[in-house]
């Protein structure tokens, strides 16, 4: 189950900025190091350097995933960043199913309306997060057309929690 959490634009940004640059500091040293490994170990194998080069640096770019996954995921500099990783995963799971949820809502489906009030309140977020006001002047009209649909209903419009067995309904209709 994911939750939409408050959180302040512009801490959300000073803090992915904070883990970006520690990400890339740690790629750039592993990247160099795996690269310079490759040349010296396969270099007398083959004339092109540059591609062995590359070959190095993706090594470099594997093993620094790894350890962001196992040893940065949980630290409270990388919450930010985490957590719109699983934000924009959830809006990208409801944007897979997003035509037979907005055709289930013209039919009436309750749960469909639920669904997309998520995917609206965390397609707000993310554009407010992100600073992306273009986008979010997009989302208005058809948000406001939803809420009047879910006010008639008497829905609650706070749905800021999602499950993905949710929209499994919605998949293949």
């Amino acid at each position: 189950m994911f939750k939409i959490e408050e959180i302040d634009p512009i801490y959300y940004r000073k803090q992915t900025r904070k883990a970006t640059l520690i990400v890339m500091a740690i790629f750039i040293v592993i990247g160099f190091f795996t690269a310079t490994m490759a040349v010296d170990l396969f270099g007398e194998y083959s004339s092109n350097h540059l591609v062995l080069n590359f070959m190095g640096a993706f090594v470099g770019l594997l093993i620094t995933a790894g350890i962001v996954k196992v040893f940065f995921a949980d630290k409270e500099w990388m919450k930010e960043g985490i957590y719109a990783w699983r934000l924009k995963r959830n809006l990208m799971y409801i944007s897979n199913v997003l035509n037979n949820v907005k055709q289930a809502v013209e039919d009436g489906d309750q749960q469909a309306m639920k669904i997309l009030r998520f995917y609206h309140l965390g397609l707000e977020q993310m554009h407010r997060l992100e600073d992306n006001n273009q986008a979010l002047i997009d989302v208005v009209a058809e948000k406001r057309e939803l809420e009047d649909k879910m006010q008639a209903l008497e829905l609650e419009l706070n749905q800021v929690e999602f499950d993905f067995a949710w929209s499994d309904a919605y998949k293949n209709q």
